[in-house]
C-alpha cells in the first residue's frame, strides 16, 4: 500500500459565507397620551311637588289694591319649600341660582311683574332674609338623610305705591349644583 499524500490546505479550504442582518436603530420623536376626565356625582333629584311651584301670593283670596297704595307697601311673605330628594352619597351641599326678569329698582332680591297690575314687583328671599334677585346664589348645607329643603319666601313690593287692580306674575329659575 502505498502511502497518499493528502494536501490539507486544500481539503479544507472551503469558501465560508456569513450571512447577517443589519440592522439600524433609528431613534424616534416622543408620543404624549394625555388621559383627562371628571368623575362627578350624580344629582339630587328634584321632589315631585316642587318640579314647579305656581305661590299664590294673594293667599287665594285677592288683594285689596287700596292695600297697595303707599310707597314701600308689601303684602304678607308666602313661605314654601323647593325639595330636593335621593342625593347620591357624598354630596354635602346644594347651590341653589336664581334667574329671572330683576325689577330695576330693586334687582338684588325683586323680580319685574310681567301680570297687568302696574307698580308692583315680586320679591323672593330665603326665610332667613337671604335676597335671592337675578344672578343670586345661595350654598344649603348640610344635606341630611340624603334630602334637603330650601326654604323660601315671597311677596309683592311697590317701590312707589299705586298698584293698580290686575294680575301679578314672575317667572323665576333655580338650579342647582351640588358638591
Amino acid at each position: 500500500m502505498k502511502a497518499r499524500n493528502i494536501d490539507w490546505p486544500h481539503i479544507f479550504s472551503l469558501p465560508i459565507l456569513v450571512l447577517g442582518a443589519v440592522t439600524m436603530a433609528y431613534a424616534a420623536d416622543p408620543v404624549a397620551i394625555n388621559v383627562t376626565g371628571d368623575i362627578v356625582a350624580s344629582p339630587c333629584e328634584v321632589s315631585s311637588d316642587s318640579i314647579t311651584k305656581t305661590i299664590a301670593l294673594d293667599g287665594g283670596k285677592g288683594i285689596q289694591a287700596k292695600d297697595l297704595a303707599a310707597a314701600g307697601a308689601t303684602t304678607e311673605w308666602i313661605t314654601f319649600d323647593i325639595n330636593l330628594e335621593n342625593c347620591p352619597a357624598g354630596i354635602t351641599s346644594a347651590t341653589i341660582m336664581f334667574s329671572g326678569t330683576p325689577d330695576d329698582a330693586n334687582p338684588d332680591d325683586m323680580y319685574v311683574n310681567t301680570g297687568t297690575a302696574e307698580n308692583a314687583a315680586v320679591q323672593l328671599q330665603g326665610t332667613e332674609g337671604q335676597k335671592f334677585g337675578n344672578g343670586k346664589t345661595f350654598t344649603y348645607t348640610p344635606i341630611t338623610n340624603n334630602a334637603i329643603a330650601l326654604h323660601l319666601q315671597s311677596r309683592i313690593y311697590t317701590q312707589n305705591g299705586g298698584v293698580t287692580p290686575g294680575t301679578i306674575s314672575a317667572v323665576v329659575t333655580a338650579d342647582m349644583t351640588y358638591q
